[in-house]
């Protein structure tokens, strides 16, 4: 794993991310965490630990969300076992019209694997 680059790195963990989302799986997407990760959607207060993340995922209504588009604009490696992310990504909800959404990520490797530690969300127009 030590020889992929930044953007495989993100590409893999985003198609993991949209395949557990659209149907919701809450197990499956709270896996994609860290033990210790901190998520910070659309509902405040943040979210902390795997369990409270998958508690997140199936609080969401059932059939609302049919899929979810990336649009990682910036990414950096400050260190080898470290992914920053900041774009955007517009989440596809049944008749309805799709939300845009700010969208931060921090990964980290533990023990050879990659798993997101840090996930912000916010309203994508400038306030």
């Amino acid at each position: 794993m030590n020889s992929q680059t930044e953007q495989e790195v993100v590409e893999h963990m985003y198609q993991q991310w949209q395949h557990h989302f659209a149907p919701i799986n809450p197990k499956g997407l709270a896996a994609l965490y860290a033990e210790d990760a901190i998520l910070f959607g659309s509902r405040v207060p943040p979210y902390i630990g795997r369990a409270a993340i998958a508690s997140y995922f199936a609080s969401l209504p059932p059939g609302l969300y049919t899929g979810v588009t990336f649009f990682p604009e910036y990414i950096s490696r400050p260190i080898s076992d470290v992914i920053s992310i900041a774009g955007s990504a517009t989440f596809q909800r049944a008749d309805l019209i799709p939300l845009e959404l700010r969208i931060t990520h921090v990964l980290v490797r533990r023990e050879g694997e990659w798993q997101i530690v840090s996930h912000h969300v916010s309203p994508k127009q400038n306030l």
